[in-house]
């Protein structure tokens, strides 16, 4: 299977799911890959405790997760991330947006609000959204995909 038929194929399966938001996360100082991924980790740990409780969360592993797929871009540019998040039940998507926005200015100690840092809009079209974040990008002559992390995604 080429590269290419590889992409199409995560695209197609990340659309079957049907995500409602898509979210660009940026930090102020430069992260690792590893790094971003551990602080998106803890993002979605620290809200699905306050969602759920900390009780509930543990007991109930995997019905009490907010389902996400992350893919970490890191090549050429400052390291950031592409996330699709579905919307929990009993949550606009608004609140939803807003619940993940104040986790995160938190747990990365942000004060004021920063576009740049957290930005989030509704998916207006799953196609587009699920091939953008599973793009080819061209280094040094060598094809590279962006990977989806799987420490961080949640996908059931």
């Amino acid at each position: 299977m080429s590269k290419i038929q590889l992409n199409r194929a995560y695209a197609d399966w990340i659309n079957e799911t049907a995500y409602d938001l898509f979210i660009t996360l940026n930090t102020e100082v430069e992260y690792t890959y590893t790094d971003i991924s551990e602080l998106i980790s803890k993002l979605f740990y620290m809200a699905e405790c306050d969602v759920f409780t900390y009780r509930n969360r543990e007991r109930y592993k995997k019905t009490c997760r907010i389902k996400r797929v992350v893919a970490i871009e890191h090549y050429k540019k400052r390291t950031h991330a592409h996330i699709q998040v579905k919307t929990l039940d009993n949550f606009t998507n608004e609140q939803m947006i807003e619940l993940l926005n104040l986790e995160y200015k938190q747990l990365t100690n942000t004060k004021h609000d920063k576009a740049f840092l957290f930005n989030a809009s509704v998916i207006a079209n799953r196609e587009a959204v699920s091939n953008y974040i599973t793009k080819e990008t061209l280094i040094a002559n060598k094809q590279q995909s962006d990977v989806i992390d799987l420490q961080s995604s949640f996908i059931s």
